[in-house]
């Protein structure tokens, strides 16, 4: 048998498959626009496009509004068509430490519902995400919207993620190890789709696409609370690693540092640079009682103990920035998560300790800025990869 003819049939269905995401893309993005009008932006015959076109209808994904603008030569006025963004729904899900958030987007992202409820505490992951699909159901339904289908679901956790899987490995801010968040979501949510990332990775997704990011493709986000994360994108893409942990630079090990983490080991970044460490180191300052808000409110008010103790959690940090500099080049690195609302008390001794521990050139045109979303930036960051992730659904090509 030979090896070397063309695959035909896989030939046709691929160019099926490009034909079809051709088509609508040019509804989603520049409709209301005729069938003679897509054939022309695409150069596909006219019978293809109407296929193509039919199929979608069938499919809810696109409609038709009525006529538009007889042409000048005379004629039959063309139907419009538009797409259909409620015929889609897309879940973003974002499991913090003490907080949960349900995002409910349709078929551009748009958010039209949001539920948000205390983490259940002292409960088992799977009365967690039964509970997390309840609300997400509900949520749907007080919008109006009970018969859309569930697209795609974006499920964001604090902790080691392997996305190949949907598994959660270590989450130890929540006491999760080797959970199938993704299973477990789908077969709440009808077999929905779940995909499952880190805090920062989603993070990243958000900043990049709709905050301090500005979409330039090469970007790190350091994500600092409770505890610290990253999430790098290379070329718009996010980098998972082999096993889906990639960015968990908050378990590398501080020499001199002895502090136990709640991983299970000693000398963690994360136990000197997030929220709970400016608490511990608050404590050994003199600053009983004090919370991570407390600590940064004493700060801008001048306490010098304070604004040392925040400065300390900063150098740290910097130390972080320093370490996604070297290893990933981006063209810039964004801080998130709980910790980047301090503002210029922490940026300014994180931008210093960046500059004084990364290589000169891997340093050069990088620029460190504070999140722009703030606490969104996760639940964003979920809904826009149950985004991305759903075009696969309806033959779109995206980049996540």
């Amino acid at each position: 048998m030979r090896t070397d003819e063309p695959r035909r049939g896989a030939d046709h269905n691929v160019m099926r498959e490009v034909n079809r995401s051709l088509v609508l893309a040019l509804v989603k993005e520049g409709g209301p626009v005729s069938r003679a009008s897509i054939a022309r932006s695409t150069t596909l015959a006219k019978p293809t496009v109407s296929a193509i076109v039919d199929e979608l209808i069938a499919e809810g994904l696109v409609r038709e509004i009525g006529p538009g603008s007889t042409a000048v030569s005379g004629g039959r006025p063309p139907i419009l068509l538009e797409f259909n963004a409620r015929s889609l729904l897309v879940v973003g899900v974002h499991i913090g430490a003490r907080r949960t958030t349900i995002a409910i987007g349709d078929a551009t992202g748009e958010e039209v519902a949001r539920r948000e409820l205390p983490t259940p505490k002292d409960q088992t992951p799977a009365v967690v995400l039964a509970q997390v699909a309840a609300e997400a159901k509900d949520a749907i339904a007080g919008a109006g919207l009970p018969g859309a289908k569930i697209a795609a679901v974006g499920a964001v956790l604090p902790g080691l993620t392997d996305f190949h899987t949907g598994i959660c490995l270590l989450a130890p801010n929540l006491g999760w190890r080797d959970v199938p968040v993704r299973d477990l979501l789908a077969a709440a949510l009808d077999d929905a789709p779940v995909y499952v990332h880190n805090a920062g990775q989603a993070a990243a997704v958000a900043e990049n696409l709709e905050g301090a990011g500005e979409r330039v493709g090469d970007l790190a986000l350091l994500y600092t609370g409770t505890g610290l994360s990253a999430g790098v994108l290379s070329d718009g893409r996010v980098f998972h690693g082999v096993g889906g942990t990639a960015g968990e630079i908050g378990h590398n090990a501080v020499p001199g540092n002895t502090e136990p983490c709640n991983c299970g080991k000693v000398g963690c970044l994360e136990t000197v640079a997030s929220g709970p460490a400016i608490v511990r180191a608050a404590r050994r300052a003199g600053l009983d009682g004090y919370d991570a808000r407390d600590v940064t409110a004493a700060a801008r008010a001048g306490d010098p103990v304070a604004r040392q103790v925040i400065a300390e959690v900063g150098e740290h940090l910097g130390l972080a920035a320093s370490w996604l500099i070297n290893a990933y080049n981006p063209a810039l690195v964004v801080v998130g998560g709980g910790l980047a609302a301090i503002g210029e008390l922490l940026m300014a001794p994180l931008r210093a300790a960046a500059a004084k521990h990364a290589l000169a050139p891997a340093l050069r045109g990088v620029e460190i800025r504070a999140s722009k979303l703030g606490a969104d930036a996760e639940v964003r960051g979920a809904v826009l990869l149950a985004l991305q992730h759903s075009e696969t659904y309806y033959r779109v090509v995206f980049r996540a």
